[in-house]
């Protein structure tokens, strides 16, 4: 089901925000790291934590991408796991949600990041 979620995911991402955007690296880093951020935001980490952090991680040469990868997915694993939360659940949950609305919703959305210096 994942390979499924996924795989409409990125045609989702595709449509709303087009190739060129979809296949920018640092871009998708970013908005990945904006996620990981809000969901630690709502587990209740406070911001001066998160702060150091970031610069904790910044201090050490950057990792390799499979195992950064795999040792997301772990943790979030764990982490749903903690709240009670099944994985794949929120995640089909959350491209509904997503493909209810206008991709020109979060197109808007993504241009004021883009605007902001968010890219």
């Amino acid at each position: 089901m994942i390979r499924v979620l996924t795989a409409i995911s990125v045609d989702w991402g595709r449509r709303c925000f087009g190739l060129e955007h979809m296949s920018n690296r640092p871009l998708r880093g970013l908005r990945f790291a904006e996620e990981a951020i809000e969901l630690a935001q709502a587990c209740g980490v406070p911001e001066e934590k998160m702060l150091r952090l970031v610069k904790q991680v910044y201090l050490k040469p950057p990792g390799e991408l499979l195992q950064e990868v795999g040792g997301s997915m772990v943790t979030l694993s764990v982490l749903c796991d903690t709240l009670g939360i099944d994985l794949e659940e929120a995640f089909q949950i959350e491209v509904r949600r997503c493909l209810a609305k206008d991709p020109a919703h979060f197109g808007k959305r993504n241009q004021h990041k883009l605007d902001a210096g968010l890219d």
